[in-house]
């Protein structure tokens, strides 16, 4: 009897120890849980800062970064910066204590300077069929120094032709049409506002360089090879010689006359054809909203003379009505998209004389100082690629991803010129070459010897690269 009691007391005993472990167990795993759930909560969030310096972009990278943030464990600064040494600014914020952007947007031209200073890292985020699939080579070849994607496409801009709609029914294909029509053009009903036949901005490089893009070699595909700089084609100089002729058809003042103004003039239906930079577009779509574009009067329909009847003639009675043969049915017009001006790219100067717009390809770097590369990396992508198809809509930017559609289809031209486009190169030493080009072609333009001027600034930028090899 007392073994057995022993035998239940020991078997109790048991239990209970069991229990204690148990309960132990379980209070240990909660500490511990609790524990992780407290460090958790304390944890400080991944921080991300990124610097730009046009503030047309606020409104998109606001929303993109909160989107992002909500994905992602990161927290994200947005910083507007001066343009004015933006890459020596970004140099010295990142070797300072308290650290530089972790990712930049950067113009083509700054990206050769940004790698050589160290501050990109290469874009490795898509493979080569997505780069293929998703971008344009253009833009791959603006984003790509030393042989190396260093940075990821994000906008473009670059110069095309405008015409207005109600004073012609398509685009030249070369400028020696608009000579024609400027010829020919008599004012009348409907075209009595009309001042100028074709005017753009002379005093602007960006609005100028496509009469001699065809023939320059910047530096090569990728704007990066010194060894690929051309300047001196004989076509130059006769496609400067027929620029310089125009003064005597449309006189530009070229002290007086500025981009915004040639744009208002355009809306005001006053000029016929105008060069004009991608986010003329915008305007000219914001213009129509507000109700503010010339209403070009039609022609009124003309009274039949006096003993003539209006329409047709009515067909003897029992006369045999007319058969139209098939081939004479005349083809349905294509319907008009709806807008005043119609797009198009830059015309040649004549069939021999070929020219190419200018362009400026706008990317995001991501900083080789950041401690966040990756982080920075899927930002960088999410910007550029992920939420693109918001770009144009919020910043009236032009992404340079594919397959991104507009309200006018007449935009996706502008992409095609894009393609065919000459951009800014990234040589550092062809940096004043820009400045340089603008006096030669003001110079040019009020009747300076146009063999003199080129050869003063081409022997001024070949003597710049051979000091700096």
């Amino acid at each position: 009897m007392r073994q057995k009691l022993y035998r239940r007391a020991l078997a109790i005993l048991c239990v209970l120890l069991v229990f204690s472990q148990m309960v132990q167990a379980a209070a240990s795993y909660h500490n511990e849980q609790q524990r992780l759930l407290e460090e958790e909560l304390t944890k400080e969030k991944s921080k991300l800062t990124l610097w730009y310096t046009d503030d047309k972009l606020n409104a998109y990278l606001v929303e993109a970064a909160a989107e992002f943030e909500e994905q992602h464990k990161v927290e994200i600064t947005l910083q507007l910066v001066t343009a004015v040494d933006y890459i020596e600014n970004i140099n010295t914020a990142s070797i300072s204590d308290l650290g530089g952007p972790d990712l930049f947007v950067t113009s083509s031209e700054l990206l050769e300077k940004a790698r050589l200073a160290g501050l990109a890292v290469e874009n490795d985020s898509f493979t080569k069929q997505e780069l293929e699939a998703f971008f344009p080579q253009k833009a791959l070849d603006a984003a790509t120094c030393g042989g190396k994607l260093m940075a990821y496409p994000f906008y473009f801009e670059t110069c095309f032709l405008l015409y207005n709609k109600g004073y012609t029914d398509a685009a030249p294909k070369a400028i020696d049409e608009i000579l024609a029509y400027a010829d020919n053009f008599e004012s009348g009903a409907g075209t009595e506002n009309v001042e100028s036949i074709f005017k753009w901005n002379v005093a602007d490089i960006f609005f100028n360089f496509f009469f001699i893009a065809n023939y320059v070699n910047l530096g090569g595909p990728t704007g990066d090879n010194k060894a690929e700089v051309q300047l001196s084609a004989e076509e130059i100089i006769e496609c400067l010689k027929y620029y310089q002729s125009l003064n005597a058809f449309f006189a530009i003042d070229a002290d007086e006359v500025t981009t915004d103004n040639v744009l208002q003039e355009f809306i005001d239906g006053k000029i016929v054809y105008t060069i004009a930079k991608t986010d003329a577009i915008a305007r000219l779509d914001a213009a129509i909203a507000e109700g503010l574009v010339y209403q070009i009067p039609e022609e009124e329909a003309q009274e039949p003379a006096e003993g003539e009847e209006g329409g047709e003639a009515e067909p003897e009675e029992g006369a045999p009505e007319a058969e139209v043969p098939e081939e004479e049915v005349p083809e349905e017009t294509p319907a008009d998209n709806g807008y005043f001006y119609g797009i198009a790219q830059v015309p040649d100067l004549t069939e021999g004389l070929h020219t190419k717009g200018l362009s400026v390809t706008n990317s995001v770097a991501v900083n080789a100082y950041s401690r966040e590369r990756d982080l920075a990396k899927a930002f960088a992508k999410y910007l550029t690629y992920d939420k693109a198809n918001d770009l144009y809509t919020m910043t009236d930017k032009m992404p340079v991803k594919m397959g991104v559609s507009y309200a006018n289809s007449e935009m996706e031209i502008l992409i095609a010129q894009y393609e065919d486009s000459v951009e800014v190169p990234k040589i550092t030493d062809l940096s004043n070459y820009w400045i340089e080009m603008e006096i030669v072609f003001a110079n040019i333009w009020r009747g300076n010897d146009v063999q003199e001027e080129i050869d003063a600034v081409n022997q001024s930028v070949q003597t710049q690269l051979q000091t700096e090899e």
